[in-house]
């Protein structure tokens, strides 16, 4: 079951525009914070926690996009929904270098290090791709005029 969280000045009389800034608020912290924990140790488990975040603020953001001018919120959606996608293609590969672990046969050893050496090095090429985009969206003109949306 997912974590329960709340978020302080919200209750039922928030006026949407001012519920949407507290909660995009919450989860653009969060993505934030799981993209430092990531760069500080590129596990697997870490790159899982940045893909649920950048998943839950995406949602948000689409939840929340009629607050907000298109042409304003639109090209910053359009990152973090690259990051997601960037995220997610990665956790596929390491789940399925998990499988591939678990249910190898010992006659498919030669295959399988040809596919393990073949996965790696696509994941290599992901991994690399999502820290440089990680590092562009932390510091990107998108994420400061968003800030500018959430945070006047």
């Amino acid at each position: 079951m997912a974590k329960k969280w709340k978020i302080k000045g919200l209750d039922e009389k928030t006026p949407l525009l001012g519920a949407s800034k507290l909660i995009l608020r919450k989860r653009l912290n969060n993505v934030n914070v799981t993209i430092k924990k990531y760069f500080a140790d590129d596990s697997a488990e870490n790159l899982h926690q940045v893909r649920i975040a950048l998943r839950r603020f995406r949602y948000n953001l689409e939840v929340f996009f009629s607050c907000y001018e298109k042409k304003k919120i639109l090209p910053f959606y359009i990152v973090v929904e690259h990051l997601q996608d960037i995220t997610g293609g990665l956790r596929d590969l390491d789940v399925l270098l998990i499988n591939i672990n678990e249910y190898i046969k010992p006659e498919g050893v030669n295959k399988y290090n040809e596919l393990k050496e073949k996965i790696e090095l696509r994941r290599t090429e992901l991994y690399d791709n999502l820290k440089l985009s990680l590092m562009e969206f932390l510091h990107s003109k998108s994420l400061k005029e968003f800030k500018k949306l959430i945070y006047d």
